[in-house]
Parts: structure tokens; sequence; C-alpha cells
């Protein structure tokens, strides 16, 4: 054996010695790897570098695959993925390049895999932020108490105990555009999810006229809630309308300004539109007088909400009315609790029109509260 030859072997026998742990294992290294100790070695040999590097790589290579099947993984499809290495992380940034035809997940994943670049390269570990604790991190975090622990036997109590954000200083309000709590005197509710049948049929309008027209411009659409606040002056011309047209004409419902409108009436409106009515004559009495529903916005829950609000404002008292006996109406507050006391023939004989089909006979019915 040459000299060259007995050189060779003796630091390729050092070479596997550092690479090996005590248990024969591999012994992993968190330092940046250089070839150029190797390089200087070699150059002291007459053997050619190719020669020399490829009894080495037989054994890298085996060694690279068997941890690359251990770190291997199968995705929901059955198909085998491996952690990408820095090799395949390079080449693919190199060709991957700037484009503005990525998806978002996909310019997401470029982009982490360019910081995980820049932090090898600035000598930083991969877990640094992650593996973070703080001082004292055997001790429990102190829990802040929730309101529930205040009230153990009484879960509704405990949840109207729950501050929430005023629908006028909400991030919802500012989303819509409709910061309009404060805006709207007497404000009872806001409904943003009812879509009722007039709503929609606006809606297929605007959609037909979009496919229709596509060079055109499309109506700006705004998206509007239902209010439910108390009755106010410049409803006054709409409410007569829409009553006029579900009873008889002629009524006149201004009084109800004068006594306790917060109390006595709801009005749903959608923007500036009056949709719906109900009245009750004061507090006093809290007799039912007007209960209705514009056309097209019926069977969308509006006059169950303003019954239910109407019920709310006047606790503790009896509420009464009188309602045609062949009215459907009969079954909605049927469901508040309301009872027949009471029929009455010809109840409507001097309201409504004789070639109404509504029923001149009345039910008087109560709700009783005590």
């Amino acid at each position: 054996m040459s000299s060259d030859e007995s050189n060779y072997d003796e630091a390729n026998n050092s070479r596997k010695k550092r690479r090996k742990g005590n248990d024969g294992r591999p012994t992993p290294s968190h330092e940046a790897f250089s070839l150029q100790p190797l390089l200087d070695l070699l150059e002291d040999f007459e053997t050619p570098f190719d020669d020399a590097i490829d009894g080495l790589l037989p054994e890298y290579l085996h060694d690279r695959a068997v941890l690359q099947e251990k770190q291997a993984e199968k995705d929901t499809a059955g198909r085998t993925l491996r952690p990408l290495t820095r090799s395949d992380v390079h080449s693919f940034l190199d060709t991957a390049g700037t484009s503005s035809s990525w998806s978002v997940s996909q310019a997401l994943a470029i982009r982490k895999l360019k910081v995980g670049q820049e932090r090898r390269r600035a000598g930083c570990t991969e877990n640094n932020i992650s593996t973070y604790a703080p001082p004292n991190s055997g001790e429990q975090p102190e829990l802040l108490p929730s309101p529930l622990a205040e009230h153990p036997n009484g879960i509704i109590d405990a949840l109207q105990a729950i501050t929430t954000t005023p629908f006028e200083n909400s991030f919802l309000a500012r989303l819509h555009g409709v910061a309009r709590g404060a805006a709207i005197p007497n404000l009872i509710s806001v409904d943003w999810d009812t879509v009722t049948p007039w709503m929609g049929l606006m809606r297929d309008v605007r959609d037909h006229y979009t496919f229709a027209h596509p060079e055109r411009d499309c109506p700006p659409n705004a998206v509007s809630p239902i209010t439910y606040a108390s009755l106010q002056p410049w409803h006054l011309d709409q409410v007569h309308d829409l009553l006029s047209r579900a009873f008889w004409s002629g009524i006149d419902v201004r009084d109800s300004l004068d006594y306790s409108p917060e109390r006595c009436t709801v009005i749903a409106a959608y923007n500036r539109l009056v949709v719906g009515v109900a009245i009750i004559s004061s507090p006093r009495e809290t007799y039912i007088t007007f209960l209705a529903v514009r056309a097209g916005w019926d069977n969308a829950q509006i006059a169950t909400t303003m019954l239910y609000h109407l019920i709310n404002l006047n606790p503790h008292q009896d509420i009464t009315l009188h309602v045609s006996a062949n009215n459907s109406a009969m079954l909605l507050y049927n469901r508040f609790g309301f009872k027949a006391e009471e029929f009455v023939a010809g109840f409507y004989d001097a309201y409504l029109d004789p070639q109404s089909r509504a029923s001149k006979n009345a039910f008087r019915l109560r709700l009783r509260r005590h």
C-alpha cells in the first residue's frame, strides 16, 4: 500500500468516527457544513476528485434515502410526501420567481420558504420563536372569572349580565356602512338576516339586468337591515297609506305620538320605507288597535317581531284586541298565548267594505300577564 493510500484510509476512518456517536448512529450537527476541509485533503492525493468522491457517494445516498423514508408521510389521497430539502427549496425558489398567477395559498407557501431560507442564512434556528416559554412556565396562568361563575343557578341571568358593544359603536355597523343606531330615535332592534319576498324580487331584477346587459355598469346594491323603532312624525304618511290598504280608509294615528309612542308603537322600516305597523292605544289600556305588514313583506316574521316588542315594552300588563273571525292572524296571537274571551257579532260592520271577504264578526282576545 502506498503512503498516499494510507493517508486516504486514515482520513476516511477519521471522518467516519466523527460522523458516528457512541451508539453507532449519526450525530446531528447544527453548525454549517463546509466541503473545504475535504477539498484541502484531496489536494494532497494523486487520486482525482471524481474518483475519490465516488467512494463516498453510495453511503451518502443510502443515508439520505433512509432519512427521507423515515420522514415521509401519507396524505389523505394516499400519496407519499416528504419534507423539502434545502436543495429542493433553492431550486424551487429559483424557478418560481414572482408571478401574479399564484393563488393566495401558493403565495403564502412561497413566502414561508423564503423566510426559512433567510433564517438559515442568518444562523437562526427554526424553532426559536415557538419554543419560547415565560420565566415562570411551571405556574398556572391566572384565569379570568367567567360570568357564569357568578350565577351558578341562573344561566339566563348570566347571559343577560354579559355586556356587549352597542350596535351604533359595533364593527358590524361600520362594515355595512350603516352606523345609524344613534341617528334613529328610539331604535328597538336591527335585523340583518331577514329576506322578504320583495327583497328577493328586487335582487332577481338586478341579477336579470346584469346578465342581460353585461356591457353596462351595474347599479349599486347597498344591503340594508330591517329596523324596528317607535313611531316618528315622518312615518305618518306611509303608516296611514299602509293601514288604509290593510283595513279601511280614513285611519288616522297622529294621536299615538301623544301617548308614549316609545312604549305603544313599533314601526318596521327598510331604509325609509315603512313595511310594518303595530300600535296599542295607551300604556294604561294596552289594547292593540292596529297590526299590519305591507304587501310583499309578509311571511317574513315581521308581524311576529313587532308583536314581540310590543309585549316586551309593556310588561306585567294584560294586552287585549279584537280580530276578525276568519283572519289568519289568530294563529299568530295564539302562539303568544292570547286566548279568546268573547265572540262579538257584527263588530266590523261600520268599518269594513260590504264587498270585503273579511268576516264582520270578531273574537276578543286577551294575553293575561298576572
